[in-house]
């Protein structure tokens, strides 16, 4: 760690600091991609998952949220 800090001139804790986030942020994926791996081996639910996304395609196509 030393030598990281050394190279990028930033302290040892920052170096730290940004290492746990990237490991949480790893983390994070990971488990959210296992969840939609699971939803996607669910048919019925995949099928509502789709249904949903198909409504918020329209809502979001029906130009109300833009100004003008």
């Amino acid at each position: 760690m030393k030598e990281l800090a050394a190279r990028s001139g930033e302290s040892m804790q920052t170096v730290l600091d940004r290492a746990v986030e990237e490991y949480r942020r790893g983390q994070f994926l990971e488990e959210a991609n296992r969840a939609f791996a699971a939803l996607r081996d669910d048919p019925e639910a995949w099928q509502a998952e789709l249904a949903e996304r198909e409504i918020w395609d329209h809502a979001l196509a029906d130009d109300l949220g833009e100004e003008h």
